[in-house]
C-alpha cells in the first residue's frame, strides 16, 4: 500500500492487495458487490493486476477508482465514484489517474471499464438515462464526465442501451426465410461448450467491429464468464448456427442472465443480449433472426420476459433490429479516453 497526503484531512492510498481492493469497490458502483460474486471479481482483479486509488478524508474512504491494464500501452480505469459527488474530490482522483498513467509509461487512459464487465458494465451514464438497477448498467450523475472533459478526456465510444419486453418469434414459421440448410443448437452441457469455445472466440474476434470490443482481453475470460452464465442462467444462453452442407459453425452468440431482477415468483426474468455475430459470407440470409427467434422461444420457457442490449450509437443495422423488436432506447453510456 502506498500513501500520499494531498491536503489537510485528505489522503490518497494506492491499494495492491486484491482483498483490500474488494472492500472499497462498492464506492464506485451502485450494482451490488455481493459475496456470491466475489470469485468472479477476484479473478479479474488478479488477471489485470489491478490497483485501487483510494481517497480518504480524516481516515474515512470517500472516493475510489480502479486502475489496471492488459500488458499493453493503455491504462484502464473503472469503479470510479466519490461520496456526495463533490467536485474537488472527483478532480483529485482524476488527477491521480493521469499521474499514474504518466509515471508508468502508458500512451492513453481509457474508461470507465468496471470489471468484471459482464456484471458491472462500462461507461459513464449520460443525463436522461434510466437509472434502475440492471446488470452491466452503471449509474452516475453527468458531473463525472464533465469533470473528466475539463481534465482533457474525450469520448472514445458511445453505446446506447435498448431494452424492453422480449417478443417470441418462431423463425421456422417465417415465410420469407428458408433455414433448411442451417442447424440452430445450444451446448448440451459445460463439456460441450468447452469443445465449442475456440469456434465461439474465433468468430467473435474476427467479425465483431472495434466498437464492440470495449473490454480488454475479453477472450481470456470465456470460461469465467461462461461459469457465471451457467450459475445464474442456463446452457441455452449460448447459441450456435451450423451450415449443414459445409459442416461448419457460421454464427454464434451469448446472453447474460441478470441476477438483480426477479419476477413475483422469484424467477430471474431478464437477460442482456451480450454478443452475437454472423460470418460475413453468411450475412443477409436471416441468420440473426434465426438466432434471436430460436433463443427467444427457449428464454420464454425459462421464464425470461425482459431483455436489454447495448448497441454502438453509430451501428445502424443493430439499431434497426432493436427497433424492429420493439425495444426502447433507455440509456446511453460513454467511454472516455485521454492521450498521455
Amino acid at each position: 500500500m502506498f500513501k500520499q497526503t494531498l491536503k489537510k484531512h485528505l489522503n490518497i492510498k494506492i491499494l495492491f492487495d486484491t482483498n483490500d481492493i474488494l472492500n472499497y469497490m462498492q464506492l464506485g458502483t451502485i450494482i451490488p458487490i455481493l459475496n456470491e460474486l466475489r470469485n468472479y471479481i477476484l479473478h479479474d482483479l488478479n488477471y489485470f493486476n489491478a490497483k485501487s486509488i483510494l481517497l480518504e478524508e480524516d481516515g474515512n474512504p470517500v472516493g475510489h477508482s480502479l486502475v489496471f491494464h492488459d500488458k499493453g500501452k493503455t491504462l484502464y480505469f473503472g469503479h470510479f465514484g466519490v461520496l456526495n459527488h463533490e467536485l474537488h474530490k472527483i478532480d483529485l482522483i482524476i488527477e491521480q489517474i493521469i499521474k499514474y498513467g504518466e509515471e508508468h509509461g502508458f500512451r492513453e487512459i481509457r474508461g470507465p471499464i468496471n470489471i468484471p464487465a459482464i456484471i458491472y458494465g462500462w461507461g459513464f451514464m449520460k443525463e436522461g438515462s434510466l437509472t434502475s438497477l440492471f446488470i452491466g448498467k452503471p449509474v452516475n450523475p453527468p458531473i463525472y464526465q464533465e469533470r473528466f472533459f475539463k481534465k482533457g478526456f474525450s469520448i472514445k465510444y458511445e453505446e446506447n442501451t435498448w431494452e424492453g419486453y422480449m417478443p417470441r418469434i418462431n423463425p421456422w414459421k417465417l415465410k420469407n426465410y428458408d433455414f433448411n440448410d442451417y442447424e440452430y443448437f445450444n451446448p448440451r452441457d459445460w463439456n460441450e461448450l468447452m469443445q465449442l469455445k475456440d469456434n465461439f472466440i474465433e468468430l467473435q474476434l474476427k467479425n465483431l467491429p472495434s466498437s464492440a470490443r470495449i473490454t480488454p482481453s475479453a477472450e481470456d475470460f470465456f470460461e469465467t464468464y461462461a461459469d457465471f452464465v451457467f450459475r445464474y442462467g442456463s446452457e441455452s444462453m449460448f447459441f450456435f448456427i451450423k451450415d449443414k452442407i459445409e459442416n461448419k459453425i457460421v454464427a454464434c452468440g451469448a446472453n447474460i442472465p441478470n441476477p438483480f431482477r426477479k419476477d413475483s415468483k422469484g424467477n430471474y426474468n431478464s437477460i442482456v443480449y451480450y454478443t452475437w455475430v454472423v460470418d460475413p459470407k453468411y450475412r443477409r440470409k436471416g441468420l440473426t433472426i434465426l438466432m434471436y427467434g430460436a433463443t427467444s422461444l427457449l428464454m420464454w420457457k425459462e421464464k425470461i420476459r425482459y431483455a436489454s442490449g447495448s448497441v454502438a450509437s453509430d451501428n445502424i443495422a443493430n439499431t434497426k433490429v432493436a427497433k424492429a423488436l420493439g425495444a426502447v432506447h433507455t440509456r446511453t453510456h460513454i467511454i472516455l479516453e485521454y492521450k498521455v
